[in-house]
Order: structure tokens, then C-alpha cells, then sequence
């Protein structure tokens, strides 16, 4: 291992070198946050720094209501001087697309720095990697403003503006790194993946970035000011009940702030009501930073597309949650009349419903039911906006996990697209294909970067508007058909609340 330095308009960053690749870790993109300024949005630097980029930066205070399988207990510690981004380069004198990575984790958990997010593996196709860190939960999406009249400043916002800073810091450094300023792409799973959508509704006319990967997300998961505020009520009435007044929550430590947000439920403000997305912390949709109507905002966008879902998205919960463990026929039903239009529900039951009986089933269609209504239609919503520039993708490769019982589950293709499926602490989660599976992703991703399209020698990609088909990727990708697109639809269709 050696040290290697760049000098950029940001300052001058040393970095290592390990196994032919340049690693800068820990880079701040923004002025260092402080108690005094957690709340507000983050702000450039305004001058150069000299930085020993070789150490990864602190993680984003994280909200946790339980722990998972997937938590990675080797992340940095928690710091609200999280604004931070890592670069990975095979040539600093080169000019290879740029690929930037926004991390999921609902809005509340995840780091950049996971084991999961590999650096050292798809920069070997050509392309400079860079992962960046945002605030998340109450300090990156929670509205505060209206609710204290302006003694707390945030606007529910301050996650995405973060995330822009970032891309728009790669955009002006970038080239000193090896990368092509012209030539970028950026992309995201679930949390991450509804980020990348939200960002190229803020930024559609391609001169930020050209090219967008949605992993398990579309761009649905936000707020109107109404619901902001009524869960910025909740947090100052927890906050409250739990001694911190307004003025008390200016200077908390951010243990506390993420201790009363762990106390929060979405469920406490829906009234009786399904609330869609199922989540307490999320954007605003305020008309400022974020339009009011993002989808519109993007229709005519230039940006192109790659989105997709894995088969079995939810059982990443239904397998472990006690509701779905031990669901029956009456509270199936009740839970479909509470979603969806008491019309719909016979139909809906008959295409989830399997044919036959089984102890858990149940189980088996709410949870294939949660797997399209929370990510299948939105998905399918930006393929049919934007057909003729997206591509879509269905990952299938079930995971040998608890005998297979978890299929194709929520973030089950990160392994492989980071090229972290073979490691040790993760292989057994991964098909035995994996190095094949891994291999696919990689190519297609890369080459999505560099031409727009993520065609190779391995398999021709169709765009979506070309027979409305999209690419199955397992062990044998192939291209195919949407089996389930009208029930998706439908479920679109019966919505009582959204």
C-alpha cells in the first residue's frame, strides 16, 4: 500500500493506493456540521482544504427501531459531522465515467462505509466510484420550520440537499480524480433508490448527471407539507413528553434527537388510515427544493433510466414480522379493505391468493402483495413515464438464507452489484452463481454509465417501449415480458389512499 495526492478547486486530498486502485476516503463535500448547525441546510466550503484521505468518515446518526440481519456492525461511528464522500479510481490521469452511490436505509440507517458497498471491485470495469454519506431521520427529513415558527429551520429537505451538494461537488472536482465531469450517473437502492428518482426530478435536464439506477424505488417517496407538519408536531410532542422543548432540541446531542425519533411511528398520525409510503421520515414536497410534483417535474427529462425491483421484495420482513407470522384469512382481509376499494378486494385476492391451500398462505400473498404495492408500481410507474429512454429489470436469483425461504429479498442484489457477494462474511448469503450473477450486474451497470445503454457482449437490453420488456437477471439473464404488470396495475388501480 502507497499514498497517493490530488489537488482539485476543493483543496488537496492524500489518498492510498491498494491493489492498483486510488482510495480517497472520508472527503468532506460541505462545511463541517455542528450542534448549531444540525438543523439547517448544509453549505459549500468557501475555501480549499488540505486533507489526509485515508481514514472513512463518521456515519450519519441512525434512527433504529430494530435491529436486522442486514445492519453491518462494522460501519464508523455516528457523528453529525457526516457530510462526507469516498472516491475509488483505478486512474487519476484518465477521464471514465463517473458512478455516484446514495445508500438506502428508509431514510433513517445506512452509511456509505457498509462491507456491502465494495470499492475495490467496479471500478475495475472503467469507471470512477464515489459513495457518499447524508443526514438521515430527523436531521436530513424532518420539517420543523412552520411547526416552531422558524426557531428550527429545517424543511424536511436538508437529506436531499445534502445529497445534491455532494453530486455537484463530484461535478466541479471530479476530473482530478480520473473521472469525466460530463459523464455521470448516478444511483441508489431503496431509500437510495427513491433519492436518485427525487434528484432527477430536482435536476431533470441531464447537465447535473445524464443517467440514473433505481434499485427498489421510484418517485413516490416524499411528503406533502400537510403530512411534514403533522409529523413535525409529533416529534416536538415526543420530544416534549420526553423534557426537551423547542429550544432544548437547538443543542441536543444527537443521541438524544435519534432517541426521540425511535419512538415515532407513522401509524400515529394516519387516523385510522393506510398511509403510503409506510414511512415517518421522508422529503418534503414544499415547491422550493423539491417540486410538487416530481413525476410531472421529470416527464420531459433527458436523464435515462435503469429501474428495477427484486422478485420477492418484501419477504425481507414478512419472514421475521410476528403480524405476518401468524396471519389468517380475517386479518388478510382486513388489512386488503383498509388499502385498497371494497370493490377491488375480491380481484385482488383472487390473482395474490395461491391456488392451493397452504398454513401460510396468507402470508405468502400479503407479502407478494407488499412486494408489488410498495415497489412494483412505482417502478412500473417510471418505465411507462419514461419508456422510450428507461430499462427495466426484475432481479430473481433466489438466496440460499434460511434455506431459501427469503427468495429474491429487499437489497439481495447489493452483494452482487458491489462485487462483495464472494466475501467472507457475505458469501453465504449469495447464489452459488454469484461470481456469474456479480459479473452481469457490473458489466450492465458500467456500460449503462458509459453509453446510456446497458447492452454488452453478455445480453442485449431492449428499452422498455421495444415489446414493454425488461431484463430477468439471475444465473441466465434474460430479456422478457412483465408476468404480474396487471396486477401491479391493479393495485395501482384500488388504491384508497396514496
Amino acid at each position: 500500500m502507497s499514498n497517493i495526492c490530488v489537488t482539485c478547486k476543493a483543496g488537496k486530498f492524500n489518498g492510498v493506493v491498494d491493489k492498483n486502485i486510488n482510495f480517497f476516503y472520508g472527503i468532506p463535500y460541505a462545511k463541517p456540521l455542528t450542534k448549531k448547525t444540525q438543523w439547517q441546510s448544509p453549505e459549500k466550503n468557501d475555501s480549499e482544504i488540505f486533507f489526509e484521505a485515508t481514514q472513512r468518515g463518521f456515519s450519519a446518526p441512525q434512527t433504529i427501531y430494530r435491529e436486522s440481519f442486514l445492519t453491518d456492525p462494522n460501519v464508523p461511528d455516528e457523528s453529525i459531522d457526516c457530510l462526507s464522500l469516498n472516491i475509488a479510481s483505478k486512474d487519476i490521469g484518465g477521464n471514465m465515467p463517473v458512478m455516484i452511490w446514495i445508500h438506502g436505509g428508509a431514510y433513517i440507517t445506512g452509511s456509505s462505509n457498509s462491507v456491502i458497498y465494495d470499492l475495490d471491485s467496479l471500478p475495475l470495469h472503467e469507471i470512477v466510484l464515489v459513495t457518499i454519506n447524508y443526514r438521515l431521520g430527523p436531521f436530513g427529513f424532518l420539517k420543523l420550520d412552520e411547526i416552531s415558527n422558524g426557531e428550527i429551520q429545517s424543511t424536511g429537505n436538508e437529506g436531499l440537499m445534502d445529497q445534491k451538494l455532494a453530486i455537484e461537488w463530484v461535478k466541479e472536482n471530479i476530473a482530478e480524480f480520473g473521472g469525466d465531469p460530463d459523464n455521470m450517473t448516478i444511483f441508489g437502492e431503496s431509500a437510495g433508490a427513491w433519492s436518485v428518482a427525487l434528484q432527477s426530478s430536482i435536476s431533470p435536464s441531464g447537465n447535473l448527471f445524464s443517467k440514473a439506477i433505481c434499485q427498489s424505488g421510484g418517485m413516490n417517496a416524499f411528503f406533502d407539507k400537510d403530512r411534514g407538519n403533522q409529523w413535525g408536531e409529533l416529534f416536538l410532542k415526543t420530544a416534549n413528553d420526553n423534557g426537551f422543548k423547542i429550544k432544548d432540541l437547538l443543542s441536543a446531542d444527537h443521541k438524544q434527537i435519534t432517541s426521540i425519533a425511535s419512538k415515532m411511528k407513522h401509524t400515529m398520525i394516519a387516523r385510522g388510515k393506510w398511509l403510503s409510503p409506510e414511512v415517518g421520515f421522508a422529503p418534503i414536497a414544499d415547491g422550493n427544493f423539491l417540486p410538487i410534483d416530481p413525476m410531472k417535474q421529470f416527464q420531459d427529462s433527458p436523464i435515462k433510466l435503469i429501474v428495477g425491483t427484486t422478485a420477492d421484495e418484501y419477504r425481507l420482513w414478512s419472514e421475521f414480522e410476528p403480524y405476518y407470522l401468524n396471519l389468517d384469512k380475517e386479518s388478510f382481509y382486513k388489512r386488503l379493505h383498509k388499502m385498497f376499494r371494497a370493490e377491488s378486494v375480491d380481484e385482488i385476492t383472487r390473482n395474490y391468493l395461491p391456488r392451493s391451500s397452504s398454513a401460510d398462505q396468507y402470508k405468502k400473498a400479503l407479502s407478494n402483495i407488499m412486494t408489488d404495492w410498495t415497489f412494483g408500481i412505482h417502478a412500473l410507474e417510471l418505465l411507462e413515464l419514461h419508456q422510450d429512454n428507461a430499462y427495466g429489470y426484475l432481479f430473481n436469483e433466489p438466496s440460499p438464507v434460511l434455506d431459501g425461504k427469503l427468495g429474491a429479498y429487499h437489497a439481495s442484489e447489493l452483494p452482487y452489484v458491489f462485487g462483495s457477494a464472494t466475501k467472507k462474511i457475505i458469501k453465504d448469503f449469495c447464489s452459488k452463481e454469484a461470481q456469474k450473477i456479480s459479473n452481469f450486474f457490473q458489466v450492465s451497470w458500467t456500460q449503462f454509465a458509459k453509453t446510456g445503454s446497458p447492452s454488452s457482449d453478455l445480453m442485449r437490453w431492449d428499452k422498455y417501449d421495444i415489446n414493454q420488456s425488461i431484463a430477468f437477471i439471475n444465473s441466465t439473464p434474460k430479456i422478457k415480458t412483465i408476468p404480474n404488470k396487471e396486477r401491479i396495475k391493479l393495485l395501482h388501480e384500488s388504491k384508497t389512499k396514496f
